[in-house]
C-alpha cells in the first residue's frame, strides 16, 4: 500500500536557500511527485523512513559502502540506531502510522540485509539516483516555462568542511592575539621580578614582603595563562583532526569520481573548492606551528617549577607535524590521466609509440611554492613479479616544475610522452612466449610523479601515481582495452592493484547498469533507460537481471555470446561508435528504441495500427547494425511484423538513415509502389519525427535517391509464431538470427521497379547480376574491385529465399 500523504509535511524553503535532495523531490508538481510515490511504492525504503532521515541518507557515500563491506557495516549499525530514536519519538508522540513503518522497516533490515549489509547500500544508492533522475525530468520540462528545481550543491560533509575550516581559522588567529598577550604579560612579569630581585637584597624594606606577594601573584597568573593557551591549542588541535578526516575522506571522494569520470560517468571532478580548503588548512597547521614555536621560546625565557611550557609544546608539535605530513602528502594528485591526443578521447589506454600526455597538481596553493617544486616521472617503479609483464621506458619532456595556472592551481602537464617497450635477449618483447601470463589489455602499469616538498621548516618527498592503465601496441585492440579499464575502476577497491586482473571479481550487474548508460551519455546527449538495460542485463547474466545479478568479466568482454562469434563488449562498443558516427541526433531525439529483443518487438507493434515502425539494433552484427521493424495487418486478422537487413557504417556513411526511412518503397499489390513506414513507434508521423533531418538541397536530394534506386532489398516476414526476426539484404550472406523466411518482399526507390509481376523474377536477376551483387558484402556505389564475383549464380542469390519457380510476391 501507498504511505499516507500525510508524511510529506516538510517545509520547502525559500528560494535563496540550498535544497537538498529530498527538498527538491518536495518542491516537485503533482506529477512528478506521483512518481516518486511510485518509486517508493515499490522500493524497499518507506517513505517515512526517507523522510525523517533525509539529512543522514543523502550524507553518505552509499556508492563506497556497496564496495566496502566494514562501510556497509558502519552504516547499516548507525542506520539502526537512527531509527531506534525515531522509533522513541514516534512513540512518545502518540503517531502510530509512522512509529509501526519504522518498525517494521527495523524488522525487514535484521531479517533481509543484516548478512548482507553491502546490498543494503547498493539499494539505497539505486533509489537516491532514481530520485535524481526524477528531478532531472522535472528539469526538462519546465526548462520552458518556470524556474528550475535546484539540485542540492553540496553534501552534509562538505558543508562540515567549510564550517570546521572557517572555526579553525578564528581559533588560530584568536590563538596569535592570546600569544601576543601571553608575550607581553610574560614581559612585565620578567621586568617585576628583576626589580623584586634587586629590592630583595635589602631585607629592611617594609614593602617587600607585599611586593613579593604580587609577584607570585602575577607568577600564578602567568601560569594559569599558559595552561588555558594549551587547553585552547589541544582543542584546537582535535577540531584540525576531524578536519583532517574530513579532507582525506573528500580526497578519497574525488578519486573515486575522477576513477568514475573516466570511464563516462558525469561526476564532477572540480578541484577549486577542495584547493581551497586544502590551501586554507596547510596555513592553519603552518601557523599553529609557529605558535608552539613562539611559546616554546617563552618557556627558554620565562621557566619555573612545574612549568608546562615545557612539557606539552614538545608532545603537540609532534601531533601537528604528523598531520600536516599526512595533508601534504595526500595533497599531490594526477588530476590529468594518461590520454593519447589522437585517435580517441577515452583515457587509460596508450599506443606504444604514440604521444600521451599527463598531468598532476598540488592543492596547496601557496605562492612561495611556484617554480619550487621539480616534478620526476617513472613507470612501473615495483613492477608486479608475474611471469611475462612487459616493461617501458618513457620517453619526451624533461622534468619540469609546478607552475601557477589560472584554473589550474599548481600544476604541471607532461604533454609529449612515448612509451617504449623494453626488448628483452634475443630481440624479442618482454611479452616473452606463453607462459601463462596475462594478456596485453589485462596488463596493468602506472606512472608515479615525485617531488620535492620544502617550506616552513618542514623537508618531504612526495608522490602521486595514475590510475592503472592499458599499454597496446595496436589500435586493434583499443576497443577490448577499453573494456578492462573500465571493469576495474568500477569494481576494483584499490585504486593502485596492478595484478587486478589474475583474479578479477564480478560485476554487480547494477554497476555494469551504470556504466553501459554512461558510454552513451558521455557522447552523446541521452543515456540507457531502463527498458534498455534490461534487454543488455539479459543478454549478460542469461535472464532478466535483479538487484543480486551479477556479471563475471569473462562474459563481459572474452567469451562469445551464444549463438555468435563475437563478445558482448565487441558487440555494444560497435553500436556505439554506430550512433555516435551516424545516429546521434536521432538518437537524442529519443527516436531509437535500439536495444529491445525481437519478442519485446513483436509485443510493442502487434496492437499498433498499420504501418508503425520502430528502429532497433541488430543483434548478430558485430560492426554494429540498425534495423527497421514494422507491423503488416492483414484483412484475416492476423499480423506480420517485417524487418529490414541492418545498416551498418558502410551503408550509413554514403546515405542518413532518416533518407532511407523517407525514401522506402514497397513494392504491393498492382505493382504499385508504397512506403510501409508510417508512423514511428508508438503513433509519431514519420515526417514528424524525421522531417527537421531531411535533406533540402535538390541535388543531394537526387544523389540520395540515385543510391537507393541501384539497391535491391529483400524483406523477410516474421508471423505471430515465428521466432525468427525478418530481413532485407542487397548481398547474400547467413544471419545466425534468422531461418528459412515464408515470404519474400522486394523494396525499390520509385525510380525503378519492374512494370509487371511476369518479369518479376528475371528482372530481379539481372538487377542483381548488373548492379547490385558486384562484391558480396560491398555496397554497390562504393569503389570497388573487380572480382569473379560479378559471375555469382542463381543458387548463391537463392540464399535470399528467391526460387527458380515463381512464388506469389506482394
Amino acid at each position: 500500500m501507498r504511505e499516507p500523504a500525510l508524511c510529506w509535511c516538510l517545509p520547502v524553503p525559500s528560494s535563496g536557500d540550498i535544497m537538498s535532495q529530498w527538498e527538491a523531490i518536495l518542491s516537485l508538481t503533482n506529477v512528478f511527485q506521483e512518481k516518486v510515490l511510485d518509486v517508493y511504492n515499490v522500493e524497499f525504503l518507506p517513505v517515512t523512513v526517507r523522510q525523517c532521515l533525509a539529512p543522514w541518507i543523502e550524507s553518505q557515500d552509499w556508492r563506497l559502502a556497496a564496495r566496502d563491506l566494514s562501510l556497509a557495516t558502519v552504516l547499516f549499525q548507525n542506520l539502526f540506531e537512527n531509527l531506534d530514536t525515531q522509533f522513541s519519538r514516534f512513540t512518545e508522540t502518540h503517531e502510530v502510522v509512522q512509529a509501526n513503518s519504522i518498525r517494521n522497516f527495523k524488522l525487514k533490515l535484521q531479517s533481509e540485509y543484516q548478512e548482507n549489509p553491502q546490498l543494503l547500500a547498493e539499494l539505497i544508492r539505486a533509489l537516491l539516483q532514481k530520485e535524481k533522475q526524477i528531478l532531472l525530468e522535472s528539469q526538462d520540462a519546465q526548462a520552458q516555462c518556470g524556474p528550475q528545481v535546484q539540485l542540492p550543491m553540496e553534501t552534509a560533509q562538505q558543508s562540515k568542511i567549510e564550517q570546521r575550516v572557517n572555526e579553525a581559522k578564528e581559533r588560530v588567529m584568536s590563538l596569535e592575539q592570546e600569544v601576543k598577550f601571553l608575550e607581553e604579560q610574560q614581559e612585565i612579569f620578567d621586568f617585576r621580578y628583576k626589580t623584586f630581585k634587586a629590592l630583595s637584597s635589602r631585607p629592611t624594606d617594609p614593602g617587600l614582603q607585599r611586593k613579593g606577594a604580587e609577584i607570585q601573584s602575577q607568577l600564578n597568573e602567568l601560569d594559569r595563562k599558559r595552561k588555558e593557551i594549551l587547553d585552547q591549542i589541544k582543542q584546537l588541535l582535535g577540531l584540525c583532526e576531524t578536519l583532517l578526516g574530513f579532507l582525506q575522506q573528500e580526497l578519497s571522494d574525488w578519486l573515486q569520481r575522477q576513477r568514475l569520470f573516466c570511464i563516462g560517468a558525469g561526476t564532477n571532478i572540480c578541484l577549486e573548492q577542495l584547493e581551497t580548503w586544502v590551501t586554507r588548512t596547510v596555513t592553519v597547521f603552518f601557523n599553529l606551528k609557529r605558535i608552539l614555536q613562539n611559546l616554546s621560546e617563552l618557556s627558554a625565557q620565562v621557566s619555573y617549577q612545574g612549568d608546562p611550557l615545557k612539557i606539552d609544546p614538545p608532545r603537540l608539535q609532534e601531533r601537528l607535524r604528523e598531520m600536516l605530513l599526512c595533508l601534504l602528502k595526500r595533497s599531490f594528485v594526477v588530476y590529468k590521466q594518461p590520454i593519447m591526443a589522437r585517435p580517441c578521447r577515452r583515457p587509460l589506454v596508450i599506443k606504444t609509440s604514440t604521444q600521451f600526455s599527463v598531468g598532476a597538481r598540488f592543492l596547496v596553493n601557496l605562492p612561495e611554492l611556484g617554480h619550487n617544486m621539480k616534478v620526476t616521472y617513472k613507470i612501473d617503479g615495483s613492477p608486479p613479479g608475474h611471469p611475462g609483464y612487459r616493461r617501458f621506458n618513457v620517453l619526451g619532456s624533461e622534468d619540469k616544475s609546478l607552475e601557477y595556472t589560472r584554473g589550474e592551481g599548481l600544476s604541471v602537464d607532461f604533454k609529449h610522452l612515448i612509451l617504449k617497450e623494453q626488448r628483452a635477449g634475443g630481440g624479442k618483447g618482454g611479452k616473452g612466449t606463453n607462459d601463462g601470463s596475462l594478456s596485453v589489455i589485462e596488463e596493468l602499469h602506472i606512472i608515479t610523479l615525485k617531488t620535492q616538498f620544502n617550506y616552513g621548516g618542514e623537508s618531504l618527498t612526495i608522490e602521486a601515481t595514475t590510475l592503472p592503465f592499458v599499454v597496446i601496441s595496436n589500435l586493434i585492440q583499443f576497443v577490448r582495452a577499453w573494456a578492462s579499464v573500465l571493469w576495474f575502476n568500477l569494481v576494483s577497491p584499490n585504486p593502485e592493484d596492478v595484478n587486478f586482473f589474475l583474479k578479477p571479481p564480478d560485476a554487480p550487474w547494477m554497476l555494469i547498469a551504470d556504466a553501459l548508460s554512461w558510454q552513451f551519455s558521455c557522447c552523446t546527449n541521452r543515456g540507457l533507460n531502463a527498458d534498455q538495460l534490461q534487454m543488455l542485463g539479459k543478454k549478460l547474466c542469461g535472464s532478466v537481471p535483479n538487484n543480486d545479478s551479477v556479471v563475471s568479466w569473462s562474459n563481459f568482454s572474452k567469451d562469445n555470446m551464444p549463438r555468435v562469434s563475437f563478445t558482448f563488449w565487441d558487440w555494444f562498443d560497435a553500436i556505439l561508435s554506430l550512433v555516435k558516427g551516424h545516429l546521434e541526433n536521432i538518437w537524442n531525439d529519443g527516436f531509437v528504441m535500439g536495444f529491445v529483443s525481437r519478442s519485446t518487438e513483436n509485443t510493442l507493434l502487434r496492437t499498433m495500427q498499420q504501418g508503425t515502425f520502430l528502429l532497433r539494433f541488430s543483434e548478430s552484427e558485430q560492426d554494429g547494425g540498425i534495423t527497421c521493424s514494422w507491423v503488416d495487418h492483414q484483412p484475416d486478422g492476423t499480423y506480420t511484423i517485417r524487418s529490414v537487413e541492418p545498416y551498418k557504417k558502410k551503408e550509413l556513411s554514403y546515405i542518413p538513415l532518416t533518407e532511407i526511412i523517407r525514401n522506402y518503397q514497397l513494392l504491393a499489390e498492382e505493382n504499385i509502389p508504397e512506403n510501409p513506414l508510417k508512423y514511428l513507434y508508438p503513433n509519431i508521423p514519420k515526417d514528424e519525427a524525421f522531417g527537421q533531418y531531411y535533406e533540402q538541397r535538390s541535388e543531394v536530394n537526387m544523389e540520395y535517391q540515385k543510391y537507393l534506386t541501384r539497391r535491391l532489398i529483400m524483406v523477410s516476414e516474421r508471423n505471430v509464431d515465428d521466432s525468427l526476426s525478418s530481413i532485407a539484404s542487397g548481398t547474400p550472406q547467413y544471419f545466425p538470427e534468422t531461418s528459412q523466411c515464408d515470404t519474400d518482399m522486394l523494396l525499390f526507390s520509385q525510380a525503378e521497379y519492374p512494370q509487371n509481376v511476369a518479369n518479376l523474377t528475371d528482372d530481379i536477376i539481372q538487377m542483381s547480376m548488373d548492379s547490385i551483387l558486384i562484391n558480396p558484402g560491398s555496397d554497390p556505389m562504393l569503389p570497388h574491385e573487380p572480382t569473379s564475383s560479378n559471375q555469382m549464380s542463381l543458387d548463391s542469390f537463392n540464399v535470399y529465399g528467391l526460387q527458380e519457380n515463381n512464388r506469389n510476391l506482394c
